[in-house]
This record gives structure tokens, sequence and C-alpha cells, in this order.
């Protein structure tokens, strides 16, 4: 969590992240995937419980498959 505090929105991309169309929503899935992944060290993990793991990932938040869709495109584009 404390490396989390130390980087998120310093960071260019966060702050690109925040300024595309929609990036309000963007942030707030990508914060919630960081919280997410808190439990595991840092890591999320495909249950099998929807048909991929995108669907999987917008359940588990409450998001639209394609909100999530976007944010981790950019998330793996910016290498986040």
């Amino acid at each position: 969590l404390d490396k989390i505090k130390r980087r998120i929105f310093h960071r260019q991309e966060d702050k690109r992240l925040r300024r595309i169309s929609g990036g309000d929503t963007y942030t707030i899935i990508y914060l919630k995937l960081l919280l997410l992944s808190l439990k595991d060290e840092g890591k999320l993990y495909y249950d099998g419980v929807e048909s991929d793991f995108i669907k999987e990932l917008a359940l588990t938040i409450d998001e639209t498959d394609d909100d999530v869709m976007v944010t981790v495109n950019y998330l793996i584009n910016q290498g986040l």
C-alpha cells in the first residue's frame, strides 16, 4: 500500500489516463484493480467464474466490461 501511495498520480502515465475521454472512470477502475491486487501481493487472478478475465474483473469490481477492457489495455500499453 505504501508503494501505491508514493507513486499514484505522480507518474506521467497516471496523469495521461485521467486526461483521456472517460479518464475519471478509468482511473477509478485502475484504483479498484490496485486495491484488489493487494490481497495477493500485487497480482490479479482469473478464477473462471466468467468466460474471460476482463469479464470476471468487471464483475468483481462492479464496472462495465468495456470500461475495464479500455483500462486494462491502457495499463498494458503503458507498462503498468
